[in-house]
């Protein structure tokens, strides 16, 4: 009989430190549903973030092109002789009617007085063919004379591009001469045919405002704009998470955790990209450290001032 009552004492604490094991677990666990953040015990991850605001971006198609006059017209002399003087060189401007050299049209023993070789438009000499004492006919370009005040590019667009292409399109044309600037242009012709050679179209711009500076013959970057919105919802290409044919962002939720996000993207131009659907303006995009996230995770921003 005592050693019975040893055996159901045993049992008897054996049972109650249990039970106290199992209470202090649960007042434990509830405690932690109250006080604490669901971040699964990991360490917050640092981030930085930006704030979603309306904003401006741009699509283009980025091309080479040259700078050349809108029309130009070959100088003939009204007769057959040689040229004993030229006034003009190239480069420089001249108005209709203005000299350009001389032409002794005489024959042996045939003396004739100079006839005088005249400008038929305004505009700048581009080139000059013969050198004083050479023999002129009148079939032979003394030289050009391009308008100057109307310049245009032309520029060689790749196939893929050609259904992004319309008459009265806006460009900006860029100068090696000229790094810090853009000038406004438009374009004004798209070739009938696409060369089969190198499978492009020709394009043609026309600068909008005439500038002294520029000169035919310079080398243009082009930028057709091809899109322009100017209240899109705009991050860093870097921000997004692509998994298989889907994109991602993470935003901060409520509660400041981290919150997965599936988007529609749309432009993606110069390291940005723009967001569609699945965000709205006035939400926190994570913009870097999102590659190590979860939904619910903890972070610690660390945006630099």
């Amino acid at each position: 009989m005592p050693k019975l009552t040893r055996k159901r004492i045993v049992i008897l604490v054996i049972g109650l430190l249990l039970l106290l094991m199992i209470l202090g677990g649960l007042a434990r666990g509830g405690r932690k549903g109250k006080n604490e953040k669901p971040d699964k015990g990991e360490l917050p991850v640092s981030v930085q973030t930006m704030i979603l605001e309306p904003g401006p971006i741009t699509d283009y198609i980025l091309l080479n092109g040259e700078i050349q006059p809108k029309s130009s017209v070959d100088v003939y002399a009204d007769t057959a002789g040689e040229l004993i003087s030229l006034s003009r060189s190239n480069g420089d401007r001249i108005s209709r009617g203005d000299t350009i050299g001389q032409i002794d049209p005489s024959r042996p023993g045939q003396r004739f007085a100079p006839s005088a070789i005249t400008a038929p438009i305004s505009g700048t000499i581009v080139m000059v063919n013969p050198r004083i004492g050479s023999q002129i006919s009148p079939q032979m370009p003394v030289a050009r004379i391009a308008t100057t005040n109307e310049l245009e590019i032309t520029t060689n667009v790749p196939e893929r591009y050609i259904n992004n292409l319309a008459i009265g399109q806006p460009a900006l044309i860029q100068l090696d001469a000229f790094p810090d600037l853009e000038f406004d242009a438009t374009v004004s012709e798209l070739d009938p045919l696409v060369n089969p050679q190198n499978r492009t179209l020709q394009t043609t711009m026309v600068l909008k405002q005439h500038d002294e500076r520029i000169r035919p013959g310079m080398f243009a970057r082009v930028k057709i704009i091809t899109a322009q919105i100017d209240d899109a919802l705009v991050i860093p290409q870097t921000a997004v998470i692509r998994q298989a044919d889907k994109a991602y962002v993470y935003v901060l939720d409520a509660d400041q955790l981290a919150a997965q996000r599936q988007v529609i993207t749309g432009i993606q131009i110069d390291g940005k990209v723009q967001l569609i659907d699945g965000v709205q303006a006035g939400e926190t995009v994570i913009t870097r450290g999102q590659n190590m996230l979860e939904d619910g995770r903890s972070v610690r921003i660390l945006n630099e001032e």
